[in-house]
């Protein structure tokens, strides 16, 4: 048994250290406003510095490694796992390709299961296998929901911004490039796509829809809504970005006061969430004999599964209640 681990683990570990070392020693990929810097107007790239950043960027150059990676992606593709994956790297903004990600994250998976098999018992390997394989997904998520608060966070500044801009004489590709000078990321970034992509000629409407679906931003979508109406219908933009911002201010003042109301039930969730695990962990390095039947006997294990089941199930609902929708 350990030598059937042992060939299933070398293997892994070898391609786990050659992707990550691909990774980590590949020419970084160009991102959108340093391949569109000649088009676009403000913190304008060093076109020399843009020109040279190119190269195909793959992580792998090895064939067979390759076909791995594009096999895993066509299956991932078929379940709809790539789609969501690449969802949440763009939401994230983060430089990587998802079917490289994916690669990654399951031969990462493959070697935890199999390292902890080896070095202690079915549990530990199971324990190896969800964490390295559901840890990566959750800060992917973590990341993107805070770039997504920063983004919505920005909002008022921006339609304040754009709204002077307007009253200025200024048009809305203007404002909207004033906005990605005088902003800092995420907004600034995104604002720079969106004036680069205006200026090659796609429809600006458009170009700020992809955007509020790349970084999940209900807010932003009722701005691009309101410049699409005032585009097809006519008015004053300026006074209805304003009144946008106020809603958006609002909105977030809401947001604070049930986060403040909420902040006691949700330190109890944390609470309720963490005591069982640490109580467990000491009394197991304290006495282990005291809980070897609940995890040598059938009816224990039982017992423990089911117990985290139940703990995890607790954890949801808890979560559940304290999230106030505004």
């Amino acid at each position: 048994m350990t030598l059937l681990i042992a060939v299933l683990v070398l293997p892994a570990a070898g391609a786990l250290a050659w992707a990550v070392a691909s990774i980590a020693l590949r020419d970084r990929p160009r991102h959108l406003h340093e391949a569109l810097a000649p088009y676009s107007v403000g913190r304008v790239a060093d076109p020399s510095a843009a020109a040279a950043g190119g190269g195909s960027g793959d992580l792998v150059k090895n064939a067979t490694l390759r076909r791995a990676v594009e096999s895993l992606a066509e299956l991932a593709s078929r379940r709809g796992v790539l789609q969501l994956l690449q969802r949440k790297i763009d939401q994230a903004d983060l430089p990587i390709r998802p079917a490289e990600a994916l690669f990654v994250n399951v031969v990462a998976a493959v070697l935890g299961g199999a390292i902890g098999l080896l070095v202690g018992s079915p549990f530990w390997g199971l324990v190896g296998l969800v964490g390295l394989g559901l840890v990566p997904w959750l800060v992917l998520a973590a990341a993107a929901e805070r770039r997504s608060r920063a983004f919505t966070a920005q909002l008022p500044d921006m339609l304040q911004l754009l709204g002077t801009t307007l009253r200025s004489g200024f048009s809305i590709t203007q404002g909207l490039d004033t906005v990605s000078r005088q902003l800092e990321d995420p907004i600034g970034k995104e604002m720079r796509h969106v004036v680069a992509e205006a200026r090659l000629g796609r429809p600006l409407v458009e170009a700020l829809g992809e955007v509020a679906q790349r970084v999940r931003s209900e807010d932003f979508e009722w701005v691009v809504t309101s410049i699409g109406i005032q585009r097809e219908v006519g008015g004053n933009l300026a006074e209805l970005l304003d009144i946008v911002a106020d809603t958006m201010n609002a909105r977030a003042r809401l947001r604070r006061e049930a986060r403040t109301l909420t902040a006691e039930g949700r330190l109890g969730a944390i609470v309720l969430s963490v005591l069982p695990a640490a109580i467990g962990l000491f009394v197991y390095s304290v006495n282990p004999s005291y809980l070897s039947p609940l995890l040598h006997q059938s009816f224990g294990e039982i017992l423990f599964y089911g117990s985290i089941g139940l703990a995890v199930f607790g954890i949801v609902w808890l979560r559940k209640l304290v999230n106030i929708e505004v």
